[in-house]
């Protein structure tokens, strides 16, 4: 799942010798594989011109379902392993001396749940504060539920399969709806920024 923000990124992956690219993966976009053999994959992400970004071998949990989440802005003003924080770390004394930022998240898939409906709220947003909080209903006020710093996320469980959050990003506030109907499943939220305005995807599982 892509949820850097830049607009494009090149992915391609090795596990053991099958082979699989995607010159072009967008951000806002996510793909499902088939079971793989091997639990090591190794992934190689390039930039829409073809220079590397970076390379990272993953072993997921064998026997295992899980999401693969990609985070970052290419920057190269701080550690490439965390999102760039609200505060700018002190300059470097080498500037332009870390490699690109990108991360990969991994969280478990459940695939079968007896209690689904489990919400991961991630924010993959370069310098900016999340504050998810509940949306007032009836008698009921509006809760705060989480403050996510970049790179950080909850998980909301017990939850409802058609719900409202409202989501405070820079003093504004965006409505995040989750409306499911027939079979109910686990959901992954990441936001992250396209042309530098927040933006999210829902990515469910499936039952």
């Amino acid at each position: 799942m892509n949820a850097t923000s830049v607009p494009d990124l090149s992915l391609s992956m090795m596990e053991g010798n099958a082979y699989r690219a995607y010159s072009r993966f967008p951000q806002g976009e996510w793909t499902a594989n088939e079971a793989i053999q091997t639990p090591e994959v190794q992934y190689l992400v390039q930039s829409t011109n073809r220079s590397v970004i970076t390379k990272q071998t993953i072993r997921f949990k064998p026997r295992s379902s899980q999401f693969l989440l990609l985070t970052g802005d290419l920057s190269s003003k701080g550690p490439a392993d965390r999102l760039p924080q609200i505060v700018s770390s002190p300059p470097s004394l080498r500037p332009q001396a870390w490699p690109p930022n990108l991360q990969f998240h991994l969280f478990p898939y459940t695939l079968v749940s007896q209690d689904p409906c489990h919400y991961r709220i991630f924010n993959a947003m370069p310098g900016k504060t999340l504050l998810l909080r509940s949306v007032p209903v009836g008698n009921k006020l509006s809760q705060q539920l989480a403050l996510l710093s970049p790179g950080t996320s909850v998980q909301l469980v017990h939850q409802p399969a058609s719900i409202d959050y409202d989501a405070e990003i820079d003093g504004q506030t965006y409505r995040l709806e989750i409306r499911q109907e027939g079979a109910e499943g686990n959901c992954l939220i990441p936001f992250f920024l396209r042309n530098g305005k927040p933006e999210f995807i829902r990515v469910f599982e499936t039952p």
